[in-house]
């Protein structure tokens, strides 16, 4: 894997134990895209704080949220699609939530400049043009 790929594997995968990240792994203009049919977070974060601001929306509706990468892998283009097992429980519901889901990041020049959410991984496999699904 390229030296930004492995810097985004050891960000993503300090992220899932709770601790601060590297801001300068993310573009001055990085943004986020995201939509849910489990809750209204549809939209857009911009800039460096978006990954706070996405959180700060998904622990308003989420306790105990949780996002453990499972698999990391590179698409042409400069994409590494990040496999995600994530898990919860709804705020107001006590909903348990036990999801598989995937991330596609945007690389360019040694930074991260988009990160598109997918419920489906499937479908974020597609997107990059990978064409394979989760269990290949």
């Amino acid at each position: 894997m390229s030296e930004a790929v492995d810097r985004l594997r050891e960000e993503i995968e300090a992220f899932g134990r709770g601790e601060e990240g590297d801001s300068e792994l993310l573009a001055p203009d990085f943004e986020i895209h995201q939509s849910s049919s489990i809750i209204d977070t549809d939209g857009v974060f911009r800039g460096r704080d978006a990954i706070r601001d996405s959180l700060s929306e998904l622990q308003e509706s989420f306790d105990d949220m949780t996002f453990k990468p499972e698999g990391f892998l590179e698409a042409p283009g400069g994409e590494v699609v990040v496999l995600i097992h994530t898990t919860g429980r709804g705020r107001g519901s006590g909903l348990e939530i036990d999801n598989h889901i995937a991330w596609v990041w945007t690389l360019r020049g040694g930074q991260a400049v988009r990160m598109v959410i997918y419920e489906e991984p499937a479908e974020a496999l597609q997107a990059v043009g990978l064409g394979l699904t989760p269990d290949t």
